[in-house]
């Protein structure tokens, strides 16, 4: 009865413990992935607004 009960411990058990590895890293890609979403944000906002505002004065050169 014991011999049953180690191998439902070691086959479960194993496959909980792969489980919840996979979950600990899906958790840790998905807040890295919002991490990096935040910091780079107003990174690539200015990119954004510095871009349109050449366009714009290049634009106006021209016209002049």
């Amino acid at each position: 009865m014991e011999s049953i009960g180690y191998f439902f411990g070691r086959v479960f058990g194993g496959f909980i413990d792969r489980l919840s590895d996979q979950l600990r890293y899906k958790i840790t890609d998905i807040a890295e992935s919002k991490i990096r979403e935040t910091v780079e944000s107003p990174f690539n906002k200015n990119a954004t607004t510095n871009q349109q505002t050449t366009t714009d004065s290049q634009e106006q050169n021209t016209k002049s």
